[in-house]
């Protein structure tokens, strides 16, 4: 995985402030309760176009998860995502990243949903 990728910070605190802003403290915490099944459907539909060597379909699916990580504030998942959508020439380049973006699920799904709630309570509008 390209260091660029890893390197990407976890959250977005910026878009993180402006959901709070717009959705209030609890639609927040809501929101951010469904992550973890919003994220795992997104990464469930780029691997069943990576079972079926589908690498348009698995690049729309990347196309669908980056938006889904970024409505999340979820950077380093978006990043991900983006790599995979634009970079990729084969299968192969995204299924060699599948491994990081799965990983980037569970580490990005954890801080919201354990330190994360407080220090989001702390983020600045």
């Amino acid at each position: 995985m390209p260091s660029y990728l890893t390197e990407e910070p976890l959250l977005d605190l910026g878009q993180i402030a402006l959901l709070k802003a717009a959705l209030g403290d609890a639609d927040l915490q809501d929101m951010l309760s469904d992550f973890s099944t919003a994220a795992r459907e997104a990464f469930v539909v780029i691997d069943t176009a990576l079972a079926s060597d589908d690498l348009i379909e698995a690049r729309r699916a990347a196309h669908a998860f980056k938006g889904v990580a970024g409505s999340f504030g979820a950077a380093r998942l978006a990043a991900i995502a983006v790599d995979m959508e634009l970079r990729a020439d084969s299968i192969a380049y995204i299924r060699q990243r599948m491994n990081a973006l799965s990983d980037a699920i569970e580490e990005t799904g954890a801080v919201l949903c354990e330190a994360g709630r407080a220090a989001l309570a702390d983020v600045a509008l």
